[in-house]
């Protein structure tokens, strides 16, 4: 994008567009810069203190691995931090043979405005992708992340209309925040969660750092083997997959990752500014009350919201 004719300021558009985020594409670098060495830091900090931390990682089991029982799990496990969304149906269901090489591992699929009690998860069964580490993405999808999200908001929208209006970075980014909020309630001993949390974080950041480089830095697939280099990552195959990935989708792992980052930001806002008074439940809520929306436009409701908690 970066090297056709205005296709920087396109790409600055589509970015801002895309997530939701009035920051500029300098800013999202510098925010997933940042992120990524509170990742990196952390990581050491934890290796340093337990050195078979990295190996127990390499080999990580979660312990639930049945997607209706990390369901049904999830639904009661979520509503100390979350609010009850009340009877809601949902079905866990596998996509069919001849879609599994050309979807996602597994997705939400977007109730109509008149039946959203009745939601569907699928899931994509082929060998190649490991289902023994679904629950984080059961999280993502379900519940405390879309289904929760969607369902929610279709409860307590009084505006059909806001259903025409979409900003990718909040409602990936609030999948991808409940996401890494899973990880710490899998049940996986010691400090193993928190550090394939940072590790899951470090490398999303990595993968939105590619993206703005290729698309917006202009850079070539040698490039971006080189940067992979610095990461251990020399496979010229790999480079050369991940740059046809992000050129035929600009911007679009930032929806995911600078819209948990906009999401972290206003919790530590807030966080900062309630101290004791915080509370995470109140906060979701907050969230999930404003639904869909530009996070300036967010963070200026917030600002009645957390005086409101004072």
């Amino acid at each position: 994008v970066g090297n056709l004719p205005k296709g920087k300021d396109y790409y600055e558009e589509l970015a801002k567009s895309i997530t939701g985020s009035d920051k500029s594409v300098s800013d999202m670098k510098n925010a997933l810069t940042t992120t990524m060495q509170q990742a990196a830091t952390k990581l050491s900090l934890m290796a340093s203190n337990n050195s078979s931390l990295e190996k127990d990682y390499m080999s990580m089991e979660f312990p639930m691995t049945d997607p209706d029982e990390i369901m049904e799990y999830l639904i009661e496990a979520v509503k100390e931090d979350y609010p009850d969304l009340g009877d809601v149906n949902y079905t866990v269901k596998y996509v069919d043979k001849s879609l599994e090489d050309h979807v996602s591992p597994a997705f939400y699929l977007t109730p109509q405005l008149d039946n959203y009690k009745e939601n569907s998860i699928y899931i994509n069964g082929a060998s190649d992708n490991d289902l023994s580490q679904i629950f984080t993405t059961l999280a993502h999808e379900g519940y405390p992340g879309h289904l929760l999200q969607s369902v929610y908001f279709n409860q307590h929208n009084e505006s059909p209309i806001r259903s025409l209006l979409s900003y990718g970075g909040y409602s990936e980014g609030w999948a991808t925040y409940c996401e890494m909020y899973s990880y710490n309630i899998a049940g996986l001993e010691d400090n193993l969660g928190e550090f394939a949390k940072q590790y899951m974080i470090f490398n999303l950041c990595l993968y939105a750092q590619i993206d703005i480089g290729v698309n917006y830095d202009c850079w070539s697939e040698d490039d971006l083997l080189k940067y992979l280099g610095n990461y251990g990552i020399t496979d010229k195959k790999v480079a050369s997959q991940v740059f046809d990935i992000v050129v035929d989708d600009p911007a679009n792992y930032l929806q995911y990752v600078v819209g948990y980052i906009e999401f972290t930001e206003l919790r530590e806002e807030a966080e900062d500014a309630l101290e004791d008074d915080f509370n995470a439940k109140e906060f979701h809520t907050f969230l999930l009350d404003t639904g869909d929306a530009p996070f300036y436009i967010i963070e200026k409701y917030m600002q009645d919201w957390i005086e409101e908690q004072k």
